[in-house]
């Protein structure tokens, strides 16, 4: 009765008591009504300005800032441990090196635990959706039964009512890891709301407070996030389920199916052929390898914005792919090595013509076939000379015209082939000049061991020459 008369006589004139959140509400508001801050940013803030108030009432000001939010009914439901997990991308505007950039969001979400793994890309093909796929499952340590999904057109070519039609690559790689992939009917967010509503979660809390400094690169987003994933996501005390993510998996990690013995291949591979330029070409940019390999054939791995270059099955370089046309992308130290060994060709002519005749017939192969790089093979064969002999090598030389095989690999396989017996070969054309000897030096050795090549090469008898 006394609060009834209280309100019934009106205000009373007696001041409003002092509030330790007074002084930061102007800067409060600003956060968030202009910045769009989570209470929780906004706390960290002030705390470093010298707030000493609690949390509680910080929230319930944020709480008057924003206007009520219209929510539509559902009902909630949840899974057991191991039996589903959901997949969604989200677009967002990050500022790398400086200048804003759009990236998008890869999240997977464990329907029990809620434990969450995201991945940016900077553009969400099947292949990339893909890969996002076999890093969340290594970084889980298994894999759901179901996966819960909009019908997003990296992995759904064609939908139909009761059917759709999956992407081949994402078809392959449900078979791989063995889970069941469910495309929701169109509308049907409240399905996937354990991985739509972290999204709001990543973008107030991870990415709001990289908003002003931004990333120097995709490589150093995707490892902050990471790190927050560690630190702060996965520690959390859940909102829904009060109980720690990180804690939760433990548990429904025991009940995920294990991964296969390899993971999924989801990236882009094609083969190509390393031109005189010692290049590979993809999407009209060339990108170059070490010039040891112009001539070969090589397979090109594209993923996550990189490039890979792989020739018989070792990664030879890597580039980071780039968005223009028709440009040439030399790495420095392939740059280096090719001066190393080209510049000087036409003062080391002289000394392999010194070889023997084969040596003439060699190099005018070598230069129609490899161009360019053949100042390089020159260079490798004097280098060569200098370890096991002249007269061996030049009688390697014989064998190469004879066959066509106009590479110095081809030449070091001959030679190692040979017995120690002597070769009936031209003269030594003596040593090499000191300054020959210290450039052939810093050749180095950049081929596979030669004893990888005897197995082969006792299976396979040379046809004798003519008149032999």
């Amino acid at each position: 009765m006394k609060t009834v008369r209280r309100l019934l006589r009106g205000p009373t004139g007696r001041p409003r008591r002092a509030s330790k959140l007074d002084p930061f509400r102007p800067l409060i508001t600003k956060l968030v009504c202009e910045d769009q801050w989570t209470a929780m940013l906004v706390l960290k803030e002030i705390r470093a300005l010298g707030y000493t108030g609690g949390y509680s009432v910080l929230k319930e000001f944020v709480r008057s800032l924003r206007p009520k939010a219209v929510r539509r009914p559902h009902l909630r439901f949840e899974t057991g441990p191991g039996e589903q997990g959901q997949v969604d991308l989200s677009p967002y505007e990050v500022l790398l090196a400086g200048r804003p950039v759009e990236v998008v969001c890869f999240s997977f979400v464990l329907g029990f635990s809620r434990w969450q793994y995201i991945h940016f890309f900077r553009h969400a093909d099947v292949h990339a959706v893909c890969h996002g796929h076999v890093l969340a499952f290594a970084e889980a340590g298994g894999v759901p039964a179901e996966i819960l999904y909009d019908r997003m057109k990296q992995l759904v070519l064609e939908s139909h009512r009761h059917r759709v039609l999956l992407h081949p690559l994402f078809a392959a790689l449900c078979r791989h890891y063995g889970f069941r992939a469910v495309p929701l009917a169109p509308g049907y967010k409240e399905g996937k709301g354990k991985v739509e509503n972290p999204f709001r979660y990543v973008e107030g809390n991870f990415l709001l407070s990289h908003r002003r400094q931004g990333f120097q690169n995709l490589e150093e987003l995707n490892a902050k996030a990471m790190a927050w994933l560690r630190t702060t996501a996965w520690v959390r005390c859940h909102g829904t389920t009060q109980e720690v993510p990180a804690e939760r998996l433990a548990v429904e990690r025991l009940h995920l199916a294990l991964l296969p013995a390899h993971p999924f291949e989801a990236a882009q591979v094609e083969e190509r052929l390393v031109g005189d330029d010692f290049c590979v070409a993809w999407e009209t940019n060339r990108y170059s390898v070490p010039p040891e390999f112009a001539g070969h054939s090589a397979k090109v791995r594209v993923l996550d914005g990189k490039l890979t270059v792989l020739i018989g099955g070792h990664v030879v370089t890597e580039h980071t792919l780039h968005e223009t046309r028709h440009k040439r992308y030399i790495l420095p130290e392939h740059e280096a090595e090719f001066r190393q060994h080209s510049t000087s060709r036409h003062v080391l002519t002289e000394q392999f013509l010194r070889l023997g005749p084969a040596a003439r017939d060699f190099q005018e192969g070598l230069i129609a076939e490899r161009g360019g790089a053949a100042g390089y093979h020159i260079s490798r064969l004097l280098s060569l000379a200098q370890r096991v002999g002249a007269p061996r090598v030049a009688e390697a030389l014989r064998h190469a015209v004879r066959y066509g095989a106009f590479d110095y690999n081809a030449v070091a396989r001959i030679v190692e082939g040979k017995t120690d017996k002597a070769l009936t070969a031209p003269a030594s054309p003596g040593p090499l000049p000191q300054h020959l000897q210290e450039y052939l030096r810093g050749v180095g050795e950049h081929q596979r061991p030669l004893s990888a090549y005897q197995r082969h090469l006792k299976k396979v008898d040379p046809e004798p020459e003519h008149g032999q």
